[in-house]
């Protein structure tokens, strides 16, 4: 489906891209051609500045049609590397800036985010992007699907993956072996897992209804992912327990858990804990901490 139409011989796609633009510039910038077909036609003395300028003119058109080509077909071979090569990963969104500048009536806005991920060295950047009017109420979840280069950190916003991290779409997993539906909306960090295991088998395209029936490898990964997440959020829905003794400490608002004697669930723990650190409650070195105390704890 998604292979190449045809067996004939194609024009590099850079300089169909280049002719393209060429004519589009040509056609706009039309005043140099003219200038030229003009010196030729009228044949007068005192003329030559319109050879001049008409030369002048159309190389400019050229560079122009040039840089626009070149931009565009660079923009095309970065796409094709990240969807090749990239990593499915997670941005904080620190900061959104609007930039009251507008591209065909919607707004570019200036975003400063944390990425991370599995194979990710995180890092932080800044961004400047249109952001469509309908897609920015996913901002406000302070957490987007990207697309990762590992190698270059080059990267583009998946905007439905990010719908499913912020919990704007549903995500449910139906089993037939189970007889279960498991239900993992708006949470982010086995989702981002699931998206790359979709993407590594080519499934990700259309994020609508899947059926993994007839791809048992990528059936498998994810239902491993849904279970074992399944299995640790299951324990937070059992029976109350006893109270920890008045003596212990336990967590607060403002900083990170740091109780002995607490009787939740690891994933829950340690969702708790992500929440802290991406609202700014705790730094990154007490995050560091509480997280080897939580597992320590095991």
């Amino acid at each position: 489906m998604f292979g190449e139409a045809g067996t004939g011989p194609r024009t590099p796609g850079f300089l169909w891209s280049f002719l393209k633009t060429f004519a589009f510039v040509m056609l706009c910038g039309i005043v140099g051609p003219i200038f030229l077909v003009a010196y030729f036609v009228v044949d007068q003395p005192g003329i030559e500045w319109m050879l001049w300028t008409g030369l002048g003119i159309t190389l400019l058109d050229v560079v122009i049609a040039f840089g626009i080509a070149f931009a565009g077909y660079s923009g095309q071979v970065k796409t094709s590397r990240l969807r090749a090569v990239g990593r499915v990963g997670v941005a904080d969104v620190l900061g959104i800036e609007q930039t009251n500048i507008q591209i065909n009536d919607q707004p570019l806005m200036k975003l400063r985010l944390r990425i991370h991920g599995d194979e990710i060295v995180a890092f932080e950047t800044e961004k400047r992007m249109v952001v469509p009017i309908f897609q920015q109420p996913l901002l406000h979840s302070r957490r987007l699907s990207v697309l990762v280069d590992p190698d270059s950190n080059d990267f583009e916003i998946d905007w439905q993956g990010t719908a499913l991290l912020s919990g704007s779409v549903p995500a449910q997993f139906t089993s037939s072996e189970d007889g279960r539906t498991y239900d993992l909306t708006g949470q982010a960090e086995p989702l981002s897992k699931i998206l790359e295991i979709l993407r590594a088998h080519g499934v990700s395209e259309n994020l609508g209804t899947v059926d993994l029936r007839s791809n048992p490898e990528a059936r498998a990964a994810v239902m491993n992912v849904v279970r074992s997440y399944a299995s640790a959020r299951g324990a937070a829905a059992g029976p109350a327990q006893t109270p920890p003794p008045s003596n212990s400490v336990t967590s607060t608002p403002t900083g990170p858990p740091t109780s002995t004697a607490d009787n939740r669930s690891l994933g829950v723990r340690l969702a708790e804990l992500e929440d802290l650190r991406i609202a700014g409650s705790i730094s990154d070195v007490e995050y560091a901490a509480a997280r080897q105390r939580i597992l320590d704890s095991i």
